[in-house]
């Protein structure tokens, strides 16, 4: 049996041509369906989506797999949550929140976070999904002592997910540090704010440069054009509350 032409073939075993053919046309349609299915999906569920083809999903106490979680590479703990902004319509189908992203203590200073952060950025391009974030700088502390002292990406979930260490922030220079390394990756200044902020006093509020979002070139105009009044801290009205 041979192929003479496009779908075509010649010899005495035509049945198993016609069987490979049936295999070829089942394949196409799931390819077509999954296709059709993402296109379904919002940007924000197709970044949740990517997420969980790319990224290991960290396990409590080994066994039971948690949400919103991800281990990305080696040696970075990543949680992302949903997220939404109270004046952007509809902002949940098009903004994921990165709630924390934690380096192994031993391993800080290789680019370990700026490799996690390209991964992150890599799924908003391929989903038009923005991030959003804010710069605060922790460590996690034994007994309320020794704080950066997380050797392994073991104890790293160890004290973030099983006993939960005490939380140390850090200092005002480690926070400018990690400021400009959110801006020298690409991300911009936006308010987050909502209606709750008002229920505080203002000096407690976070400064406008702390605030970030990555805005992914693939996101749909129509969605960034939503949150113009708050990359403008002129025109937000949090800001100027």
């Amino acid at each position: 049996m041979k192929l003479i032409g496009v779908n075509q073939w010649a010899g005495a075993d035509t049945w198993l041509a016609e069987a490979a053919h049936d295999l070829q046309r089942a394949a196409d349609r799931a390819r077509q369906h999954a296709h059709d299915g993402w296109k379904r999906l919002v940007p924000s569920e197709k970044f949740f989506e990517l997420a969980r083809q790319r990224f290991l999903i960290p396990q409590l106490f080994g066994v039971a797999p948690v949400r919103w979680y991800y281990q990305i590479g080696e040696w970075t703990l990543a949680e992302i949550r949903p997220t939404a902004l109270h004046d952007a319509k509809d902002s949940a189908t098009f903004l994921v929140h990165l709630q924390s992203l934690y380096v192994v203590d031993s391993m800080r200073g290789q680019g370990e976070g700026k490799r996690a952060l390209a991964a992150i950025k890599q799924l908003a391009e391929e989903s038009g999904c923005a991030v959003t974030l804010f710069a605060k700088s922790f460590a996690f502390s034994k007994d309320d002592d020794l704080p950066n002292a997380v050797e392994t990406f073991d104890e790293l979930v160890h004290a973030s997910l099983e006993e939960m260490w005490p939380v140390v922030y850090q200092p005002e220079w480690d926070i400018e540090c990690l400021r400009f390394f959110y801006e020298s990756c690409g991300l911009t200044n936006i308010c987050l704010y909502g209606p709750w902020v008002y229920q505080r006093p203002k000096e407690e509020d976070l400064p406008f440069d702390r605030h970030f979002i990555y805005l992914p070139q693939s996101m749909d105009p129509g969605h960034r054009s939503k949150l113009a009044n708050r990359l403008n801290p002129g025109m937000c009205e949090y800001c100027n509350r």
